[in-house]
């Protein structure tokens, strides 16, 4: 089917619906995912008419949005969400809000009232609700605007540094008819680093008596820059928890307040830093002074805004480009590293141990999973708490687009939603959803799209009948357990429900058998997995 009817190429005149559609086609949108009401459904109509987008319906527009993170985050392009106004739109908050922290690209379009403020039905004033947690907003009233709006919105998600981007539409624009323009594209200017800086760069890791590298999540698309740069200097490498399936290989571990205890210590040794594409959160600094004995050059494309480190010289620039720059100069001069073996081995030391075999945990459960599924190179999505640390130091993978986590927000009912969007990306792959027994809850209605979509994700319920995390910083702190024990409902039989399979396990054994089996399943699978 063809989006334009014949009068409407004749005369070049489309309604904002049309319009919209049609850009989002001529911006390579092939996918969306959203959520139908009243105020949209012009746009619905017009969808209808195109095969050259896909519609994914989610059962609540959170999940819509976090399926469209998954999405983004797998094939590296901007992620689509439609949404109605209103409480459809406000629903998105927190998708939106999670994705601009993690820099994932999102276009959320949605529906907004003729006469904000004015008490009309779902009523929402979209840019100020927005303020805090999208890169930008667009306000949209005369159909005219919406070609060269929603293409700007796009290109807007995926320059660097990415993330969320609203667009609202009035009724009036989405109906009115318009002429369909020619956009003209602009040429993207790659952003470098000054010379001098890369040479001040080198001369300070050569010299080094033990330097170190640090890998954020402003790394996802510089992997091969990475490993490169890691063969070339050899430089001991670790990774904060959004930097977790990056260059999981090279590195020693994940550092932080959730990372490897002895790690962390460790690393307070370095002379020289080279941080790549982290923003020292909390999460990573801890809460006193991060390496202040430290030179720390660190190489992103915005400022430094943590206060709790000390940055010897801001590199500004794309990540990428500047990591090709540091390359290019040390093989023209032939610069050699020549490290002492006594810091490489001190640091390669201080591997974690992930688990003691003789109780069946979450480190064991993960193990046995990493141990059978590492030989189909799985995308690994997972939910928010104990199972998502221990997932991000057990499953090791070559490329972040193979581990998709929410870092910088925390959002508990991420990964779900993340893996249907991750599986529609890349259906050939093996994707696995690793949640908790509070996580899963948040989204547990997105089942229904695994079984509307016949979408075969394997999912792993770490079920200990509590909010792990919550109630071990309880224990650390001397609190009353109060609150963070939960009483389940029946997951197998929620599952079936939506006609998934599902399995119990009690055992490491079980597990183990569980695990020859689901993989002939070309369907979703969910286990039940009750730990210790």
């Amino acid at each position: 089917m063809n989006t334009l009817t014949k009068q409407q190429i004749i005369t070049n005149q489309l309604t904002g619906s049309d319009i919209l559609v049609q850009t989002l086609i001529e911006n390579g949108v092939d996918v969306i995912f959203g959520y139908p009401g009243s105020p949209i459904l012009s746009i619905y109509n017009s969808l209808s008419k195109t095969s050259k987008i896909k519609h994914y319906l989610s059962r609540h527009e959170q999940g819509a949005v976090h399926a469209a993170e998954g999405y983004a985050r797998v094939c590296n392009k901007c992620g689509v969400v439609l949404v109605t106004s209103g409480p459809g739109f406000t629903n998105t908050i927190t998708g939106i809000m999670n994705a601009n922290n993690d820099k994932t690209p999102l276009l959320v379009i949605t529906a907004q009232s003729e006469h904000v403020g004015q008490n009309e039905f779902q009523d929402v004033d979209v840019k100020e609700l927005t303020k805090s947690c999208t890169k930008k907003t667009y306000i949209v009233s005369n159909p005219c605007d919406i070609q060269e709006t929603i293409h700007n919105a796009i290109k807007e998600t995926t320059r660097l540094p990415m993330g969320a981007v609203v667009v609202a539409l009035t009724k009036h624009s989405l109906k009115t008819s318009a002429e369909l323009k020619e956009i003209r594209k602009k040429h993207e200017i790659k952003v470098e680093a000054p010379h001098s800086c890369i040479l001040r760069t080198i001369d300070n890791l050569k010299n080094a008596n033990k330097p170190l590298i640090i890998i954020g999540g402003g790394c996802k698309n510089s992997e091969d820059e990475i490993r490169e740069l890691v063969k070339l200097t050899n430089i001991p490498v670790v990774n904060t928890l959004m930097g977790s399936g990056i260059c999981d290989y090279y590195s020693t571990g994940m550092i932080g307040t959730n990372g490897n205890h002895a790690l962390n210590e460790i690393i307070k040794q370095s002379d020289v830093v080279l941080s790549l594409g982290t923003r020292f959160s909390d999460r990573t600094t801890g809460y006193g002074h991060f390496l202040p004995n430290s030179k720390i050059f660190n190489i992103n494309i915005e400022q430094n805004q943590s206060s709790n480190v000390t940055i010897t010289e801001e590199i500004l620039g794309e990540l990428k480009v500047v990591l090709q720059q540091i390359i290019g100069v040390i093989k023209a001069k032939d610069i050699k590293f020549d490290l002492k073996f006594d810091w490489i081995d001190t640091i390669s030391r201080t591997k974690e141990k992930i688990c003691d075999l003789s109780t069946f945990n979450i480190k064991t459960a993960l193990s046995e999973i990493y141990n059978y599924t590492k030989k189909y190179n799985p995308i690994i999505t997972t939910d928010v708490g104990e199972h998502q640390i221990a997932a991000a130091k057990i499953f090791k993978t070559n490329s972040a687009s193979n581990f998709i986590t929410s870092g910088g927000f925390g959002t508990m009912g991420f990964g779900l939603p993340a893996a249907i969007g991750a599986k529609i990306a890349n259906p050939n792959s093996l994707v696995i959803n690793i949640s908790g027994d509070g996580s899963f809850q948040m989204n547990i209605q997105e089942l229904g799209m695994c079984s509307e979509y016949n979408l075969p994700i394997k999912i792993f319920l770490i079920n200990n009948s509590s909010l792990g995390m919550i109630k071990t910083q309880q224990k650390e702190n001397s609190y009353s357990v109060y609150q963070s024990n939960i009483i389940n409902p029946d997951y197998s039989k929620i599952a079936e429900g939506y006609g998934i399979t599902s399995y119990k396990i009690t055992s490491l054994r079980e597990l183990n058998n569980a695990l020859q089996e689901i993989f002939i399943y070309k369907k979703a699978v969910l286990l039940d997995i009750k730990v210790n």
